[in-house]
């Protein structure tokens, strides 16, 4: 390596393992990725109804945590994001999904409309009942519907025709709003990662090197040229050198820590925690934002939900064979089948409101396994008007930064969010789940006043790990994805995205990536 490479990839997230596929590609051009965490061998990866116990394991994730959060009762909230080949694609919930066209408009940044990322949305998707054409095969990612939801999505589909709101055939095909089953990143009932769809694929090839278990400490420069990372490696430092370009690719919050140690941010910050300034770019780690939610949770003795009970012993047999004989079955479903894209006041254009619903029962405790019956809602406000941060807190590499959401700053946000639990509450009230006899057990039936329900979400509010702008399009790079004032330095993640998409945020992000991958390559003008 002390000869360089074409690029270093710093970060082997999703965006990470498209940019070392597509660089690849190219003939005659070398390309080095470098992951801090290890290989993605752990096998509740491989497992899609193990997503909470891949989340769980303390040796691929970064461990995050927020500060306190002003706004919901001063709470520390777990951060969870993956530190592992492939990122948090190796830890997310699998859920495919697109966003609504009007989202990437509002970024309002030439080059990234709806139109300019269609042709890229379209290559990277392998969809295997696609019939329409807004939806496409050939591509590396590989998209399923599941063929045998849990029996109480039919209910809670119900239960919303019951109230009125109406279906989406396809969340996918164009308008997301309405109620109806999810689609899922899964192939041959495996999860599907930026490893498996993108870099899998590449590995042979002798012009990318892979290197796992490296931490990219900083990147370095002459004068303001990015010329490789400083990286460490079993207690060892090196340099990695870039011979065309370094790509940041750490996310949301990664990314804007790496430029800041590197000199990159607000100058004066900077000097007070002894990192030397090489660019005062305040904008740097600013403009954080993310979906904040909360939920209502019911239990019943009905076993129909997901769950380990003395009575369903004998189905959760019948299930692990199935999975371990034919990869199908409950195993191989992300668990969180359906939900629903909906408005929370009817002068709103969009959706703005996610209705997420839950086949099985949380534990109290935190253990992945469902321990017991029963089922609920996890209620989201998809366009949060809060803005927070992500800031150093040393200059050493191996501080986490503080990150800080300002969640429900914005007052409007918590209306958003009174109105989901609203909803959430009116479902399962519905008809329909009157059989299972289901006992609301957060927040309770006592809690029906405006104040009451504020109180709950303001205890409760968490994050479902959707987290953008901190390298924001047009504040921290140009619409290249360059950095601005530096050269041969960009940042292609989560990251840049100047507003978060409305719904889960992994394929958005996968198709900045493939774009930007052209960018690189100079295939657009």
């Amino acid at each position: 390596m002390s000869d360089g490479v074409d690029y270093v990839i710093a970060g082997a997230g999703t965006a990470g393992c498209v940019l070392a596929n597509r660089l690849s590609a190219e003939a005659g051009v070398t390309v080095t990725l470098i992951e801090a965490g290890p290989p993605d061998d752990d096998p509740a990866i491989r497992v899609p109804a193990m997503v909470a116990k891949a989340i769980g394991n303390p040796r691929q994730s970064w461990g995050y945590q927020s500060v306190p959060q002003a706004h919901a009762d001063n709470r520390v909230l777990p951060v969870p994001r993956g530190r592992v080949l492939g990122g948090s694609s190796s830890i997310n919930g699998m859920v495919y999904f697109r966003g609504h066209p009007r989202e990437y408009d509002e970024w309002n940044q030439p080059g990234w409309r709806h139109a300019d990322l269609w042709p890229y949305l379209q290559r990277l998707e392998n969809y295997e009942a696609a019939h329409t054409p807004q939806r496409s095969r050939g591509g590396p990612v590989n998209v399923i519907d599941i063929a045998h939801p849990n029996p109480l999505v039919r209910r809670f589909l119900d239960a919303a025709d019951t109230l009125g709101l109406p279906r989406c055939a396809d969340f996918n095909g164009g308008d997301p709003e309405g109620f109806g089953p999810r689609q899922a990143t899964i192939r041959n009932g495996r999860r599907e990662s930026g490893v498996t769809a993108y870099l899998n694929p590449a590995r042979h090839r002798t012009n990318l090197k892979i290197v796992t278990g490296a931490l990219v400490t900083r990147v370095i420069f002459e004068g303001r040229r990015a010329t490789g990372v400083e990286i460490e490696r079993g207690g060892t430092r090196s340099i990695v050198k870039a011979r065309r370009e370094v790509i940041v690719a750490c996310g949301a919050y990664g990314s804007p820590q790496l430029l800041q140690l590197s000199g990159v941010g607000d100058a004066a910050a900077l000097e007070s925690l002894g990192v030397a300034p090489l660019l005062d770019l305040p904008a740097v780690g600013r403009n954080l934002h993310d979906h904040p939610a909360a939920s209502v949770s019911v239990r019943t003795a009905n076993t129909e939900s997901y769950g380990l009970s003395w009575r369903t012993v004998p189905r959760s047999v019948r299930i692990a064979a199935q999975y371990l004989l034919f990869r199908s079955g409950p195993l191989a479903s992300n668990v969180f089948e359906a939900n629903g894209f909906m408005r929370s006041r009817p002068e709103v254009d969009r959706p703005d409101l996610q209705i997420i619903f839950m086949p099985a029962h949380r534990n109290a405790n935190g253990h992945w396994l469902p321990r017991g019956h029963g089922y609920g809602i996890i209620f989201v406000n998809l366009r949060p008007a809060s803005r927070g941060s992500v800031t150093l807190v040393s200059n050493d590499p191996h501080d986490k930064p503080a990150i800080d959401f300002n969640f429900l700053a914005a007052p409007g946000d918590l209306d958003v969010l009174v109105r989901g639990f609203e909803v959430a509450r009116s479902i399962l009230s519905a008809p329909s789940f009157a059989p299972l006899a289901g006992q609301e057990i957060s927040p309770g039936i006592q809690v029906r006043e405006r104040a009451q329900i504020e109180t709950h979400i303001r205890g409760s509010l968490v994050t479902v790990h959707h987290p953008c702008g901190t390298c924001r399009m047009g504040d921290v790079v140009d619409t290249s994805l360059r950095v601005k004032g530096i050269e041969a330095l960009r940042v292609v993640d989560a990251s840049v995205i100047p507003t978060v998409i409305a719904g889960n945020s992994n394929i958005p992000v996968t198709a900045v990536a493939e774009r930007a991958a052209d960018l690189i390559r100079g295939k657009l003008a």
